[in-house]
C-alpha cells in the first residue's frame, strides 16, 4: 500500500512539464497539437448534430454548449499557455461537457462510443495535473460509462454491453497510468539532466532556467539580481594530498554551507570542478550582498582550514531581464561575475570583489 499511497500524494506535474518545453522550445508545438486536439473533439457534437434527424432539446443544448467550448478551447490553445489553475479548469469542463453530451444522447451506442473521449481528458490530466484529479476523471468516465452501457443492453444485449464497458473500462484505466508513469520518468529524467550528480545542487544548464524563472517572480521589491561566482583555493592540494574521496565530502560540505547560509529563494548551481555559482534577488543596495558574500567565505573556511573561497559578484537591474535575451544577460553576468572572481583570487583569495 506505500506505493498507492506516494503515487496519491504525487504532486501536481504542470509547471515542470511547462518548464520542459519552454526550455527546449517546444511550447508553440505543444499549443498546436492541443488545438487540433480539441478541435477533433469539437467536431464529435457537431457532426451528430449534423447527421441526427431527431433529437431531444436537451441534446441540441449540450450538442452546441460542447461545441462553443471546443471552439474557445481551439482559440486559447492557439494564442497562449494556461496557467496551472486555468489548465486544470480547462480539463474539468471539458470532462464534464463529455459527461452531459453522453448521457443526453438518444443513441445508446453513440453516448457509449462518447465515453470513450474520456480517454482524452484522463492522459491529459496524467501529464499535467496530479493523480487525485486523475482518478476523478476515471471516476466519472466509469459512472457515464456504467449509465450508458445500462441503456445499451436494453437495447442490443447484455453481452454487447459487457464488451463495450470493458472496453471502455481498459481505455480509461490503462492510457492515463501509461501516459502518467512515461511523463514521470519524462520529468525526473529532466531534473536530473540538469543536476551535479555529487551535490545535488543545479549544473550550468539548469542554473541559467532557473534563475531566469526566479527573476520574472521577484517580489515587487527586489529591483536587482546578483550573481555570485565562487572559486575554492587550493582544493587542488586536497585533492592531490588526501584524494578525490576528501574532495568530494569538501564538496558536499561547501554546498551544505551554500544551502544554510543563502536566502531560501537563491538558485545555487555547481558550476564544475570547486566552481560555484549562487544567484538571488534583493533590494538596490548592495550592503545585503556584501554581507552574503562574506557570510559564504567565513561558512566555507568553516569546512576545511586549508580552504577558502574567493568570490565575484556582478548585479543587473530586473526590469532588464524581461524580454527574450535575458538567457542571454544572465550568461553575460556570469562571465562578469568570474572575471571579478579571478581578480579576488589574483589579490591572495579568501575575498570578495564586486564588479
Amino acid at each position: 500500500m506505500v506505493w498507492i499511497r506516494e503515487w496519491w500524494n504525487q504532486p501536481d506535474q504542470f509547471d515542470n512539464i511547462t518548464d520542459f518545453l519552454h526550455q527546449r522550445d517546444l511550447m508553440r508545438s505543444a499549443r498546436m497539437i492541443m488545438a487540433v486536439v480539441a478541435s477533433a473533439s469539437g467536431s464529435i457534437p457537431l457532426t451528430v448534430l449534423a447527421s441526427e434527424r431527431q433529437y431531444s432539446v436537451g441534446a441540441v443544448l449540450v450538442g452546441v454548449l460542447g461545441v462553443l467550448f471546443t471552439a474557445g478551447m481551439v482559440l486559447f490553445w492557439l494564442t497562449r499557455w494556461p496557467t496551472r489553475r486555468q489548465s486544470r479548469a480547462a480539463v474539468v469542463g471539458g470532462a464534464i461537457c463529455v459527461a452531459l453530451w453522453t448521457v443526453t444522447q438518444d443513441s445508446a451506442a453513440i453516448a457509449t462510443l462518447g465515453c470513450t473521449a474520456m480517454t482524452v481528458t484522463g492522459g491529459y490530466i496524467a501529464v499535467f495535473h496530479s493523480g487525485r484529479v486523475m482518478i476523478a476523471n476515471s471516476a466519472l468516465a466509469m459512472a457515464i460509462t456504467a449509465v450508458t452501457t445500462l441503456e445499451l443492453a436494453r437495447n442490443s444485449g447484455a453481452a454487447a454491453a459487457a464488451a463495450a464497458f470493458g472496453l471502455i473500462f481498459l481505455l480509461n484505466l490503462s492510457a492515463p497510468l501509461t501516459i502518467r508513469a512515461l511523463s514521470r520518468a519524462l520529468v525526473l529524467y529532466a531534473q536530473r539532466s540538469e543536476e551535479d550528480p555529487l551535490t545535488g545542487l543545479l549544473n550550468r544548464r539548469g542554473f541559467v532556467d532557473a534563475v531566469t524563472r526566479r527573476a520574472s517572480l521577484a517580489p515587487s521589491t527586489h529591483t536587482h539580481l546578483t550573481v555570485f561566482m565562487l572559486d575554492l583555493d587550493h582544493f587542488k592540494m586536497v585533492n592531490d594530498t588526501y584524494g578525490h574521496a576528501v574532495g568530494d565530502r569538501t564538496l558536499l560540505g561547501v554546498a551544505d554551507v551554500l544551502k544554510q547560509r543563502c536566502p531560501p529563494e537563491a538558485v545555487i548551481c555547481r558550476a564544475g570542478g570547486e566552481e560555484f555559482l549562487v544567484a538571488m534577488t534583493g533590494p538596490a543596495g548592495a550592503e545585503t550582498v556584501t554581507a552574503t558574500a562574506t557570510e559564504l567565505c567565513a561558512g566555507i573556511s568553516e569546512v576545511r582550514r586549508d580552504v577558502t573561497a574567493s568570490i565575484g559578484t556582478a548585479r543587473i537591474a530586473l526590469p532588464e531581464l524581461a524580454g527574450p535575451d535575458s538567457a542571454r544577460r544572465i550568461a553575460r553576468l556570469i562571465e562578469i561575475a568570474d572575471k571579478a572572481m579571478y581578480s579576488a583570487k589574483h589579490r591572495g583569495g579568501n575575498q570578495v570583489r564586486h564588479a
